[in-house]
């Protein structure tokens, strides 16, 4: 019997609980990829993904440090581990 998740998508026009194991979620977020990074963009003053975080001033130049500099798989797992992750609950 898998572990189903329940937790909701911030990045989700109209939010709701999904219940959906680790892998699904991971796939469900590559589809705000975008709005991940305007996420990070908005809400962080150094970037949060490096082992040294980096200020950037100018959101322009920030959005692209974080589409260029990282991977997709990078965002993705950050924003699942400190989205996400923080506000499961998980069903049988």
């Amino acid at each position: 019997m898998s572990m189903h998740n329940r937790a909701v998508c911030v990045f989700c026009a109209n939010p709701r609980p999904i219940y959906a194991a680790k892998v699904q979620w991971l796939k469900h977020l590559a589809s705000h990829r975008e709005a991940m990074i305007a996420y990070v963009v908005d809400n962080f003053e150094k970037c949060p993904l490096g082992a040294y975080p980096r200020h950037i001033r100018d959101k322009t130049e920030y959005a692209g440090h974080i589409r260029w500099a990282h991977t997709k798989k990078e965002l993705i797992e950050w924003a699942y581990r400190n989205l996400i992750e923080s506000q499961m609950a998980t069903y049988p």
